[in-house]
């Protein structure tokens, strides 16, 4: 499958470059930002695991659990996506500045245009990132409604993994996409025709993600350089072996 192998691609020289030292600095922003906000994980399992000490009241104990452990677990999957796109979004003048750079040492290609381009950039990647979480939270929304209707909740975890996957896969190869000239609908067409390159890539900013403590730090630097070099790969211009 040619998304597995341009992931491939861009895994092996996410992981060659950084092993040179090289970019490294670009893991800074992450740690502050991941010290700043990682409260909001912490604070959602203290409310959870407190609604398991109602289970000892008699009579209403376990129902009271049960309801206060549902709503916790509800709005702990909305702020979760919440948090990961305001990461993304307060990461996105580094991220870009990071996908051009590697961009760069793998392809050789300088971008003209200089602060004014790389600031539209960024303007363009936060509303990226803010569409991105709306169309996810619209599609989530109409999936649990289809679900609900013939009986398909089972169904609900995978499928939501997928949906946001997806997104969380565009918002960061768009990083790419406005660097070289795609328009806004020609990006989204661009997802949308190539979604298992999305789906592979957001499924692995998710799962670093989930790293406890250094999933916050690496998963913004790693999964942006891997799209970077899997958009290289999947548009022809691999990196030459002198650069990497």
């Amino acid at each position: 499958m040619k998304a597995i192998q341009h992931h491939i691609y861009g895994i092996k020289v996410t992981f060659e470059t950084l092993s040179k030292g090289q970019l490294l600095i670009y893991f800074l922003p992450g740690a502050i930002i991941g010290l700043l906000f990682g409260f909001v994980f912490t604070f959602t399992s203290q409310v959870s695991d407190s609604a398991q000490v109602l289970n000892d009241v008699p009579l209403i104990g376990e129902g009271a659990a049960s309801m206060v452990t549902g709503t916790v677990s509800f709005f702990d999957t909305i702020l979760t996506e919440i948090f990961k796109f305001t990461v993304l979004t307060l990461l996105s003048p580094f991220n870009c500045l990071l996908s051009e750079k590697f961009d760069n040492k793998l392809s050789g290609n300088k971008f003209d245009g200089g602060f004014i381009r790389i600031m539209n950039d960024v303007l363009r990647a936060m509303l990226i990132v803010v569409l991105a979480l709306i169309f996810e939270f619209f599609f989530m929304g109409a999936w649990w409604f289809f679900s609900w209707i013939f009986g398909l909740g089972i169904l609900n975890p995978f499928v939501y993994f997928i949906i946001s996957s997806f997104f969380f896969g565009f918002a960061f190869y768009d990083f790419s996409l406005e660097r070289y000239g795609f328009g806004t609908f020609s990006s989204w067409g661009m997802a949308f025709s190539n979604m298992l390159h999305m789906i592979i890539t957001g499924a692995l900013f998710t799962l670093l993600f989930l790293i406890p403590y250094i999933g916050i730090v690496t998963a913004p630097v790693l999964v942006t350089m891997i799209s970077t070099g899997t958009f290289l790969k999947m548009y022809g211009k691999p990196a030459p072996p002198a650069t990497v």
